[in-house]
């Protein structure tokens, strides 16, 4: 747990979340937990504890010498007032304020770019597409979906040095003590992909460069304009809570005791969070809150695991690229149109190396996705997969969740981390065999709760029991 003096001003995306104490005794905040395990990240300045907040984007924080808060204050309100300019202008500002940031971040330093087949790490690596001093990876599942080849032609293109990696199956199980320890359980285990190939570049750069934020910061949300709060509100609770993680919460919430009706009490919550921002555009207002309330306590949590190896540098994250946000039409922001000219611009050879999403299109003609010739293609190459799973066993498409907790062994490591007992316990032990049994039954449907519960074991395991 960190403490601080004096005053605290944090960036308006924090790449890391850090917490502070109030007064009084460690009293586990129940309510908070409920929405956690229906949402999966702590909504506001929530923890697990009523006594130890977070640390909130863009305010000033200031405490006396004991340590104890005095104020806070927001010097920043996200907003959304677009300038009357081109779309050329709009690119060149972010051209350079983009490579202004990389520039000064990553000054006399070898930089670590991960590589994926989405846009934002294809971004990044035309921006330093010109240096010799640059060390790429990426990394596919075993058995999923074949990642590494975008990395490897991103890379060979910009003659970086480069290593693909192929995340094994269970790896899990090796690492789910350091990632607790990393991520204080404040993020289920199943995302951070990353944590496989944990502590494999401290030898090779300076510096990591990252390009999260940027698929939220450069696209729309793909609603109207004049979307009512009413259905931006169910727009985010459809898209934020999971069935199964609804029904650990309540379960949870009924296990505990608690007043009222947690369906009530989660909704109201994003309610009101929702109408703290006053935006009109409803796809702007929509990028806030999932910048404001998500990115702050999901995205910057699993950032850990980068900043325990090496520093970082995450340019979309950037206080002066989120203020150029709020100043640029909707229009320019949506379908990745900045990004996807940037690139063709700086470097023309990477728009060719095609576009996971749009699969097998590139930035040059993804816009032909759904067209009849492209669909043959589609329709080919997932008759070709099916073929290969038939009469090969090849597996594809299997999902992270597949291959860390199904098979013999990964259920083995998963009864045994689940049901071993660590002392206090959080919750009645019934509860996990209930979902326990659900995920048998249904896989898929119930992998969130099932998920979430392996995470507040292990919050029992490293924290609530060394209290």
């Amino acid at each position: 747990m960190n403490f601080y003096s004096q005053i605290i001003r944090t960036p308006i995306v924090p790449p890391v979340v850090s917490y502070y104490r109030l007064p009084g005794d460690d009293k586990l905040d129940y309510p908070s937990i409920c929405c956690f395990a229906a949402l999966g990240f702590f909504l506001e300045d929530d923890t697990y504890f009523t006594n130890c907040k977070a640390f909130r984007p863009s305010t000033i924080y200031e405490f006396n010498d004991r340590g104890d808060l005095v104020s806070k204050q927001r010097y920043f309100e996200w907003h959304y007032s677009p300038r009357q300019v081109s779309f050329e202008e709009a690119l060149y500002e972010f051209s350079q304020l983009l490579e202004n940031i990389v520039a000064q971040d990553t000054e006399k330093k070898s930089v670590v770019l991960p590589i994926s087949g989405g846009l934002d790490s294809r971004t990044l690596a035309a921006v330093v597409s010109h240096r010799k001093d640059v060390f790429s990876y990426s990394y596919q599942l075993d058995g999923g979906i074949h990642e590494n080849k975008y990395g490897a032609a991103v890379a060979k293109l910009c003659g970086f040095s480069h290593r693909a990696f192929i995340i094994r199956e269970g790896y899990l199980w090796d690492v789910i003590d350091k990632l607790a320890c990393l991520n204080g359980c404040y993020a289920e285990f199943l995302n951070p992909r990353q944590m496989a190939v944990y502590g494999e570049f401290s030898d090779k750069g300076d510096i990591f460069l990252l390009g999260h934020g940027g698929d939220l910061f450069f696209d729309g949300m793909g609603v109207p304009h004049d979307f009512t709060e009413a259905e931006q509100h169910q727009y985010l609770i459809n898209k934020l809570i999971k069935p199964s993680g609804f029904e650990l919460g309540k379960r949870l919430w009924d296990a505990w005791g608690l007043t009222g009706d947690f369906k009530e009490y989660l909704f109201s919550r994003i309610l009101t969070l929702l109408r703290t921002l006053k935006i009109e555009d409803a796809n702007a207002r929509l990028r806030a809150f999932k910048t404001e309330y998500y990115v702050a306590r999901w995205t910057a949590v699993n950032l850990a695991i980068f900043q325990n190896q090496l520093p970082v540098s995450i340019p979309f994250f950037h206080d002066e690229m989120c203020k150029f946000i709020c100043s640029v039409p909707e229009a320019y922001l949506s379908s990745r149109k900045l990004q996807i000219a940037y690139i063709i611009k700086k470097k023309p050879a990477l728009a060719t190396v095609p576009w996971q999403k749009f699969y097998p299109c590139n930035l040059y003609n993804y816009n032909n996705f759904n067209s009849p010739s492209v669909m043959l293609k589609r329709a080919g190459i997932k008759i070709s997969r099916e073929l290969a799973k038939h009469f090969f066993g090849n597996q594809a498409d299997k999902c992270n969740w597949e291959l860390q907790f199904y098979g013999n062994e990964n259920e083995r490591h998963l009864r045994e981390h689940l049901f071993k007992s660590f002392g206090r316990e959080l919750f009645p032990r019934e509860i996990l065999h209930d979902f326990y049994r659900k995920f048998q039954q249904q896989g898929k449907l119930y992998i969130h709760a099932l998920s979430m519960l392996l995470t507040l074991v292990m919050f029992q395991k490293h924290y609530l029991n060394k209290l």
